[in-house]
């Protein structure tokens, strides 16, 4: 008797999903305020979130926080940030770890964001302190963004991302802003160094070319018009399906029933029939992400008689989707391992239990409840329930990140943005006035959110 307590109550625990509220659930109407134009007041409806211990923290900090940039209040932004920015420290995390939360409930375990997540928590605080005129912090934190992609990496140590362009522009920004305020040559010579890694990163950019040859000039007559232009809405999370629609995932989980760990089970009475049969209703555990709205090419800025439009230096979207895309590639392997030899050993458990029954014969009957509970236990209904994917991301981010550039001199300006469509059609016009002194720049910092 001893032996089926023993084989059902690890069966059971299996069965046992994870509940709690849902994070998208709880995003939903801060997140309709936001996209609504009511930045501010959607911040402030997450203040209790962000304020309060939890699996989700962080990732109500990151909305909260960007909600507050995009309101213009760019001190309290960084207050949230910083403290994301800390709990959000990179710690390696080996395949084998990964793999471990997918299996059970990723969405019952302390979100710790992707990593172009917590480069970009890094990123939003450098504008923030460009924003409000603390250039020197602003390049520490700009540094930052790059050194920490440069920790990203593969198992074999290779890097996984490039460099982080918008970043490196904006330090070069910084620096030339500290250059000019200073008159460091150091300072000025940092600027051309990351507009020639751009260059390498990005040949085609005319704009970073452009610059480059201004730095070696004497523009100290003139200031300088900023616009940083945040396009749309990023990618989201969503399910992939059921496990074995997904043809890489399906091929990799027939390889793996060549393993020796799978071969025991196989031997013990289970069939490949029964183990596919198992993963039918089972979910795939990894998500992936998907596009989302975003109607804005570029913007044209018109003030006096010059013009210039924005350029596009990073794809949050994009990525967004490659991120996930290359944790699905690097993981897959070891997570089918993983399913397969959970259903295997299910089953083989349930044949087990079933098999002990029979030897004690009449005494079975006061057991029959369990023994369906394990045998119930196989089916992937049950021993998958709790292997969903999670959903949660940072929602209110842009779909691309751009910039432009003018000189200008000293003066009174109004400047008229016009966001232009993917189609070429002007969609709206933004009016911005502003006083533009010598050696000074200017920053416009605007959203689209369609």
């Amino acid at each position: 008797m001893k032996k089926i307590y023993l084989l059902i109550i690890p069966l059971l625990l299996l069965a046992i999903g994870c509940g709690g509220r849902d994070y998208r659930e709880a995003m939903r109407a801060p997140e309709s305020m936001f996209y609504q134009g009511q930045a501010l007041e959607a911040a402030r409806s997450l203040l209790p979130e962000v304020n309060r211990s939890g699996r989700d923290q962080i990732l109500f900090m990151m909305e909260a926080g960007y909600m507050l940039h995009i309101a213009n209040n760019y001190e309290k932004s960084n207050q949230v940030l910083l403290r994301a920015a800390e709990m959000a420290k990179m710690t390696p995390v080996s395949i084998s770890e990964q793999v471990k939360a997918l299996m059970t409930n990723p969405r019952a375990t302390t979100y710790r964001g992707e990593d172009f997540e917590k480069v970009l928590i890094n990123m939003y605080i450098g504008i923030n302190y460009l924003m409000n005129k603390e250039y020197e912090e602003a390049a520490v934190e700009f540094k930052r963004v790059n050194n920490e992609l440069a920790k990203i990496k593969e198992e074999n140590g290779t890097a996984r991302y490039k460099q982080n362009i918008m970043a490196k522009y904006l330090a070069a920004i910084a620096h030339e802003i500290i250059a000019d305020l200073e008159n460091s040559d150091e300072d000025r010579d940092y600027a051309a160094v990351e507009l020639r890694q751009i260059l390498q990163l990005k040949p085609n950019l005319y704009m970073a070319r452009r610059d480059l040859s201004v730095l070696e000039k004497d523009f100290h007559n003139t200031g300088e018009l900023i616009v940083i232009f945040q396009a749309g809405q990023s990618a989201e999370k969503v399910s992939r399906g059921n496990l074995l629609d997904d043809p890489g995932m399906n091929q990799t989980i027939n390889v793996s029933m060549g393993s020796g760990a799978i071969a025991k089970s196989l031997a013990a009475g289970v069939s490949v029939a029964a183990v596919l049969g198992t993963l039918r209703t089972a979910e795939n555990p990894i998500p992936k992400f998907i596009y989302r709205s975003n109607q804005i090419s570029h913007l044209n800025v018109r003030v006096k008689n010059a013009s210039f439009r924005t350029e596009m230096l990073e794809s949050v979207a994009e990525t967004a989707v490659r991120n996930l895309e290359d944790d699905y590639g690097r993981l897959r392997a070891q997570l089918a391992a993983s399913i397969v030899l959970k259903a295997a050993t299910s089953l083989a458990a349930g044949i087990a239990a079933k098999e002990a029954a029979r030897q004690i014969g009449g005494t079975v009957g006061q057991f029959s409840g369990l023994i369906g509970t394990v045998v119930g236990a196989g089916t992937g209904a049950a021993l998958f329930a709790s292997m969903k994917p999670d959903l949660r991301c940072w929602h209110t981010l842009p779909s691309n990140l751009q910039l432009g550039r003018q000189r200008l001199y000293p003066g009174q300006y109004s400047a008229l943005i016009d966001f232009i469509g993917t189609d070429g059609s002007v969609r709206e016009t933004r009016q911005v006035d502003f006083e533009l002194k010598a050696r000074e720049r200017y920053i416009i910092n605007t959203r689209s959110f369609y």
